[in-house]
């Protein structure tokens, strides 16, 4: 009952979490796609969301603390280059067949599954 209350707290935090990544990434694209290109600017605010999740999920999801591993923090960037490889994979594959929208949450709920898996069991052990 404790684990089972324990992982459903750590997935609601995720999810918070994740909204902010949401959030961080969106508004970031949209004040430099303008001024640098969109390629850069994706680039830079797809940064900004991962180092948002990586501090919040480390210090607030998963309790670990406030200091840096840089083992933790290399698992956490190959977790999220995964993530970020499938699910273009996914969208690429499940928007042939069904609108892009519903694709997009698809797999963002799909991302989701996969990196809260790793990085409960892997990233932030």
């Amino acid at each position: 009952m404790l684990v089972s209350k324990l992982f459903a707290n750590q997935a609601v935090r995720f999810a918070a979490v994740g909204v902010s990544n949401t959030a961080i990434d969106f508004i970031v694209f949209m004040l430099l796609h303008h001024l640098i290109g969109v390629a850069p600017a994706q680039v830079i605010s797809y940064a900004a969301g991962t180092a948002n999740s990586y501090f919040w999920n480390r210090r607030w999801t998963f309790e670990r603390g406030k200091g840096w591993n840089m083992g933790e923090l290399l698992r956490f960037l190959l977790v999220n280059g995964i993530v970020a490889a499938v699910t273009t994979i996914a969208i690429s594959l499940i928007s042939a067949t069904i609108p892009v929208w519903i694709a997009k949450i698809v797999v963002t709920v799909l991302g989701l599954v996969i990196n809260f898996g790793f990085s409960k069991l892997w990233v932030f052990r």
